[in-house]
């Protein structure tokens, strides 16, 4: 193994997925709404910065990654193909990565705990992912973590861009909510704002 291997090996990355269109919520970037007078991007780099090595935004296109104020210091990728969803920042993100294993969030949640993404990485190794699941089977593929070299295989041999395709053609660990929930009791860090709405009730509580 070479120096250069063993530092990859050692190194963890994080990717926030900015790119989606955000119909929802009025075409409002999401990443930029405010909760407590700090951005949601704001508050999950604070928190990847403590457990990652680096932090990768991913853009839809080059004129998002010049929208996003104070944010130039960030390796920024975009996507090689639009209108295919996540998947197509995922796939741009692990190209771009110099980590073994990627932490992937959506940019729509503001509560990412630094213990539960630590304990993801620990469950990740010595397999391709490890995606916590829902008591009724749903899983979080965008509150998760992934190998580097795993994802690229996956994206060189399948034409499906579907998120649960890929957990289910890759070895993954699925992590069992109830099992975090000592780190996170209430399980906030996976809160979502996808509307308006959903950000108002945010802002009372």
């Amino acid at each position: 193994m070479t120096q250069i291997q063993m530092n990859m090996n050692n190194r963890k990355t994080a990717l926030i997925l900015l790119g989606g269109m955000a119909t929802r919520a009025g075409n409002r970037p999401k990443y930029l709404l405010i909760h407590k007078g700090e951005s949601f991007l704001n508050r999950q780099i604070k928190i990847l910065k403590e457990v990652t090595d680096e932090i990768i935004l991913s853009c839809r296109n080059e004129d998002q990654c010049r929208e996003i104020p104070n944010y130039a210091g960030y390796q920024m990728v975009i996507d090689n193909t639009l209108g295919m969803g996540p998947t197509e920042g995922l796939k741009a993100g692990a190209l771009a990565a110099r980590g073994e294993y990627i932490f992937v969030a959506a940019c729509d949640m503001p509560f990412l705990s630094a213990p539960i993404i630590s304990y993801l990485f620990d469950r990740a190794k010595s397999a391709d992912a490890a995606i916590p699941s829902w008591e009724d089977g749903k899983i979080e593929p965008l509150h998760a973590v992934y190998r580097r070299d795993a994802l690229l295989q996956y994206f060189a041999t399948h034409s499906s861009r579907r998120l649960f395709e890929i957990s289910k053609n890759i070895d993954t660990v699925i992590v069992p909510v109830e099992e975090i929930r000592h780190l996170d009791p209430y399980l906030q860090s996976f809160t979502n704002i996808n509307d308006l709405e959903s950000f108002s009730k945010l802002q009372k509580e």
